[in-house]
């Protein structure tokens, strides 16, 4: 019994002794490591000659992890055979194929922010480990811009890569691999380091499967038309640009409801569509024939099977057949929804007619314009003037009611106003927009010299490369070098001015052509911003080198 007590206050006391130690103070983290790993020693030393090995032992003064080391990793010259990097404590090991070197060579293993600290993840930024298989390291540097040939944009991610000239051919991007390679960051920078003296074929892909190759139109290109004699540090710019697809071809086919398909292109072409069974000929429409487009609207009736089209893409003299399956389930709709306005933002354009769209194939001779009617605060004789109008297709129904610039107006439709070729009529509806007036635009004059005279395309584009007035110019040889274009019923808002160098007067921008050496043609963008106001003209003087 006395044992007993003793433990017991033994025990008792033990607890009061460790709950006064734990009342001492809380203890304390330290400050966050903001360090990165540091190398201490590389087997064999950073910037060797004569390497040979096939293990590089990278020591650090901290334990140390790889991370994201797949999009950070660069080895030129590219090796046929993947390096390894393994993390292990404060070492990071590279084992490479030491008989796949090649004689007299720099290398460059580019690791990037992949080697971090395990405590906080901290990265080294851009480390790289170079060798040489030879007696001395190469030096020589090549750096650049790489952007959007059309929009001047940088591009990022784009893989820059530079193929030996030994190796003939214009399918190069298309079959190999590059020599030496980079990636651009997100303002399209570049460089390329510890490159022999020697002449380059230069390509930069967007590549978008990784898999170090150009495959043609899917992806963007950039290019040097003529080979890089590389003696000296090197400052290149390349433009970036999508391949014309070579043919026209039909992407996909979609049926919203019966009644309407919509064929998908690759491209924009000029189509020429007409019925395969004669007696279904006047069955079809095709509501924008002979305009430039990459979606066909073919809207048909009274056939519930198969509907065969004849194609004609791009104005070519080969036709395609195409079998429609009309489908069974998705019925038109019942009432006529989804009317819209060629307004924008609630704005009619100056000298235009009012016109309304309808989804669906309308009965073109049937509409009762009792139903329709326009009013105005202003210009009260609209509500008693009579309303008329005709079809401009199938789908678009054009008013001959003439509206003053500048006044507010309402249109009423009122239920069973139009009608569609399955008899489904309208609901009522309201619309109510505001015809622009004259002072509700600004002018823009631009004083435009040329040290060069060839053709231009001089475009007013706004902040989201949007082509809000566009000017061709042609200067001859006996003309001056300055001319004024205007600009008028600008849109009030912030523009810039884009130039188009149309070397082949089409009046168009062309694309490039990797196998004819063809570089896209030629755009500027002035960098000064035009603030356009209402009822404000402005003056800009505009010089192209």
């Amino acid at each position: 019994m006395r044992n007993t007590s003793a433990y017991l206050l033994l025990f008792v006391g033990t607890l009061l002794l460790f709950n006064r130690c734990a009342q001492i103070g809380a203890l304390s983290g330290g400050s966050k490591d903001i360090t990165p790993p540091k190398l201490v020693e590389s087997v064999p030393a950073l910037n060797s000659t004569r390497f040979n090995s096939d293990v590089i032992l990278l020591k650090f003064d901290e334990f140390v992890q790889l991370k994201d080391l797949s999009s950070q990793l660069i080895v030129t010259p590219q090796l046929k055979t993947n390096i390894d990097l393994k993390a292990e404590g404060k070492n990071i090991e590279i084992s490479l194929k030491k008989e796949e070197l090649k004689s007299y060579t720099t290398y460059r293993i580019f690791i990037g922010k992949a080697i971090a600290d395990m405590t906080e993840s901290n990265s080294i930024e851009n480390f790289e480990y170079v060798f040489s298989t030879g007696d001395k390291l190469d030096t020589l540097q090549l750096k650049g811009n790489v952007s959007e040939a059309f929009t001047n944009k940088p591009s990022g991610l784009v893989s820059i890569g530079l193929y030996s000239t030994g190796k003939k051919g214009d399918s190069i991007p298309y079959l190999e691999k590059p020599d030496y390679y980079t990636r651009s960051n997100e303002s399209g920078d570049f460089l390329i380091k510890n490159l022999p003296a020697r002449k380059f074929l230069v390509y930069g892909i967007a590549d978008e499967n990784k898999n170090g190759k150009y495959d043609g139109e899917k992806e963007k290109i950039a290019f040097l038309n003529s080979p890089l004699d590389l003696s000296s540090d090197t400052t290149i710019k390349l433009k970036l640009f999508q391949e014309e697809a070579g043919k026209v071809f039909i992407k996909k086919v979609l049926a919203p409801f019966t009644g309407l398909f919509q064929i998908i292109l690759n491209k924009p072409s000029f189509v020429s569509l007409t019925a395969l069974d004669t007696s279904d000929r006047t069955n079809i429409s095709e509501t924008s024939s002979d305009k430039l487009k990459d979606t066909i609207a073919l809207y048909y009736k009274n056939i519930s099977d198969t509907l065969g089209v004849i194609l004609s893409l791009d104005r070519s003299a080969n036709n395609d057949t195409l079998y429609l399956i009309t489908p069974k389930k998705k019925s038109a709709p019942k009432k006529i929804e989804n009317l819209s306005l060629n307004t924008s933002s609630d704005k009619l354009a100056l000298e235009s007619n009012l016109k309304i769209t309808f989804p669906v194939w309308m009965d073109t001779t049937r509409v009762d314009f009792t139903k329709l009617k326009f009013t105005s605060a202003v210009d009260s004789s609209i509500a008693t003037t009579a309303v008329h109008g005709r079809w401009r297709n199938i789908t678009t129904f054009e008013f001959d009611t003439k509206l003053k610039e500048g006044v507010e107006y309402k249109l009423k439709i009122d239920t069973s106003a139009f009608f569609d070729i399955n008899h489904f009529s309208n609901d009522s509806i309201n619309f109510k927009f505001k015809v622009f007036s004259k002072n509700d635009f600004g002018k823009v004059r631009l004083n435009v010299k040329v040290n060069k005279k060839e053709a231009y395309i001089i475009q007013l584009i706004n902040d989201q490369n949007f082509v809000s007035k566009e000017e061709f110019i042609r200067f001859s040889l006996s003309s001056s070098n300055a001319v004024s274009i205007d600009f008028t019923n600008v849109t009030p808002g912030n523009y810039f001015v884009k130039i188009i160098i149309d070397l082949n007067n089409n009046h168009n921008w062309d694309r490039g052509d990797i196998l004819m050496k063809k570089l896209p043609e030629e755009v500027i963008i002035n960098s000064k911003q035009i603030k356009v106001l209402s009822d404000w003209e402005i003056e800009e003087e505009i010089s192209i080198h």
